[in-house]
């Protein structure tokens, strides 16, 4: 699938082969000076160059999408299932739990493209691509006190946690679950994607949850 933003300025497609280094990169600066800066973009690059856009992961696939100014990428989102909340479920269970959510790793925009609605339209391709799969939420992760991504994010339709805040709704295979932010430095920032599904923030105690609704 590919897409235009920016006025037919930039155009969105998965990632190919050799889109690597450059897509690393990206991801290098999305993930700034976390644990993770140096080992995560190296592994990226090596299966983008090998797989490109849709890299094999345990119950299903990454799928990274670059956006291209003339020659030149100018931003990429990579988008994983949900592999941590999967494994804590029986293994029964897991195929059809699959498409519950999508889990958005890395989303970032060169400095000299910035502003002109390239992580927009990142986004809004990777969610289409989720919404046609029947994948019911979109879970981004934002690092902890980063508060204009938290403003992006909530301008572009999502609720953001508070940490550890959970996130519960019913599966398809009948039960209620829940995930959460791991405690490990991230926040979430959720977004129902199937149509009459809402996020909404509701009292459980002295705590709160975020619950998926029909509206």
């Amino acid at each position: 699938m590919t897409g235009q933003a920016c006025g037919g300025s930039a155009s969105i497609a998965l990632a190919v082969r050799g889109d690597g280094h450059a897509a690393a990169a990206l991801g290098a600066l999305a993930l700034g000076s976390h644990l993770d800066s140096a080992a995560v973009p190296a592994v990226l690059a090596a299966a983008i160059d090998e797989h490109g856009g849709c890299v094999p992961l345990p119950y299903g696939q990454g799928q990274c999408r670059i956006a291209r100014v003339g020659e030149t990428i100018a931003g990429m989102l990579y988008a994983t299932p949900p592999i941590r909340w999967l494994r804590a479920h029986p293994p029964a269970q897991r195929n059809g739990l699959i498409h519950s959510l999508t889990e958005i790793e890395l989303l970032a925009v060169a400095e000299p493209y910035r502003h002109h609605g390239i992580g927009t339209a990142l986004l809004e391709e990777t969610e289409h691509a989720a919404r046609a799969d029947g994948t019911r939420l979109a879970l981004a992760k934002v690092r902890i006190g980063a508060f204009p991504v938290m403003r992006w994010y909530r301008r572009r339709g999502y609720t953001v946690a508070a940490q550890g805040e959970p996130v519960v709704f019913r599966t398809r295979l009948g039960g209620l679950t829940s995930c959460d932010d791991g405690s490990d430095g991230y926040q979430l920032a959720v977004k129902a994607l199937q149509p009459g599904e809402t996020v909404r923030r509701v009292a459980r105690g002295a705590d709160t949850v975020l619950t998926v609704e029909h509206a």
